[in-house]
């Protein structure tokens, strides 16, 4: 299973652009996971990914804030038909201005399968309310994260009850901003605790702490940023 980070805040892929947010494709469920804060730069660095508007049919949003959000309706403009999957936490005029673009919005707080192989966590609690989102490939379950504000490992334990069977890597944002390296080196081995073999922290994990992740898992945390192409 391929995934493509497609917008992200440290550099990768020498033509794409990096900027704060988030973003990523799998092009095997033709899903695109959140949208990152720009539409400029998400459809700039789709097109350097081989990445074409027409080919996404599912669009899933973690949490209502900009830096997640921010290129849908710029995408929904080149080509709207598409399935958009939110949560009661976003505005009904968002929604809106998507519906009107020709997307039909899905608003579901519960575990919902998309299509076999892909299915949300439902939502989670937290400073902010948010979802996060579970593919199968073949070394089983990746959860993907916009920010965990409900908490890295409340996501992971959320994830695996959905799953009914540990995640094999879970990648994006950590939001592990702030914290010693002490209380990041917890979260890290809690995550091993629960059977997580590979880790992907980027976004607002903050680069320290990405630091701590990698003297604990070593090989097994991977390092991305815009234009990463991973094959998992």
């Amino acid at each position: 299973m391929t995934i493509k980070v497609v917008f992200e805040n440290r550099p990768h892929h020498p033509r794409c652009i990096p900027m704060w947010g988030f973003s990523c494709y799998i092009p095997q469920y033709k899903l695109l996971f959140d949208t990152g804060s720009t539409g400029a730069v998400l459809l700039r660095n789709m097109e350097i990914l081989e990445i074409t508007p027409s080919e996404i049919e599912r669009i899933v949003l973690s949490h209502f804030h900009w830096d997640h959000t921010g290129g849908l309706l710029d995408l929904l403009q080149l080509h709207g038909q598409k399935e958009v999957f939110l949560h009661s936490d976003f505005s009904l005029t968002f929604a809106s201005e998507a519906e009107n673009l020709g997307a039909r919005v899905v608003i579901e707080d519960r575990p919902k399968e998309l299509t076999p192989g892909a299915i949300t966590t439902g939502v989670l609690t937290g400073p902010l309310i948010e979802q996060g989102l579970l593919v199968h490939g073949p070394k089983g379950w990746v959860l993907l994260t916009g920010c965990a504000h409900p908490g890295i490992v409340t996501m992971v334990k959320a994830a695996t009850e959905v799953a009914k069977e540990p995640v094999y890597l879970v990648m994006g944002g950590f939001h592990l901003l702030g914290l010693s390296p002490s209380q990041v080196a917890g979260v890290a081995r809690q995550l091993l605790s629960l059977d997580v073999a590979l880790v992907a922290p980027c976004h607002c994990t903050e680069d320290k702490a990405i630091e701590t992740f990698a003297g604990i898992y070593g090989e097994r945390c991977l390092l991305v940023g815009a234009g990463s192409v991973m094959e998992v």
